[in-house]
């Protein structure tokens, strides 16, 4: 007979039921961990990434996809297309370094030095302003404009003329000896 827990009892009718009970161990099969989730493994990583940069190379050694054959026509088209972009972009740079050396005359007189700066591969991607800015910058060229003064500031207080006195010089005077009180109060009132 078999309990709840799959432990093997003896019949209680039996001379042996004062034996410990015998245990009968059942095989528990474990279950492998799963990761967590959001866990690559280190294989899988690297198998994406040889899978990844197999196709780029792909992509980037794939034919382009415009026909190369032109018809003559189609040709000089082109040629003409191509030279017109090119005469486009090398006048937009020629009004781009007039505005900058309009705005930066520093640059006139430096002009081999900044065109050697242009030259510079880091320096091609700029654009000529901005170019001139870190040319005169690194040279120490660029000084910082001081503020704009628009002038004195308004008087907001004060600015009244004082009060002419009503009373004479000579009558001040007397007041001032003769009647201190009164005059304290009128100095005090700013009658005198």
């Amino acid at each position: 007979m078999e309990n709840e827990q799959g432990v093997t009892l003896a019949s209680p009718t039996d001379t042996e039921s004062k034996l410990a009970p015998v245990v009968e161990e059942q095989a528990v099969e474990t279950q492998p961990q799963k990761p967590p989730k959001g866990f690559v493994p280190y294989q899988a990583l690297e198998e994406e990434r040889a899978k990844r940069k197999e196709l780029e190379e792909r992509l980037n050694s794939a034919p382009s996809e415009e026909p190369e054959e032109y018809s003559d026509e189609g040709k000089e088209l082109r040629k003409e297309i191509t030279a017109l972009n090119d005469r486009i972009r090398s006048n937009e740079r020629k009004e781009a370094r007039r505005e900058a050396e309009a705005s930066f005359p520093a640059l006139k007189e430096r002009r081999e030095e900044f065109d050697s700066f242009l030259e510079d591969e880091e320096n091609k991607r700029l654009s000529i302003g901005k170019a001139a800015k870190l040319f005169l910058a690194e040279n120490n060229l660029l000084t910082p404009e001081p503020p704009q003064r628009a002038g004195l500031e308004k008087p907001s207080g004060g600015g009244q003329a004082p009060p002419e006195p009503k009373l004479s010089p000579d009558e001040v005077q007397d007041l001032m000896k003769n009647n201190w009180r009164k005059y304290e109060q009128l100095l005090r009132a700013g009658k005198i």
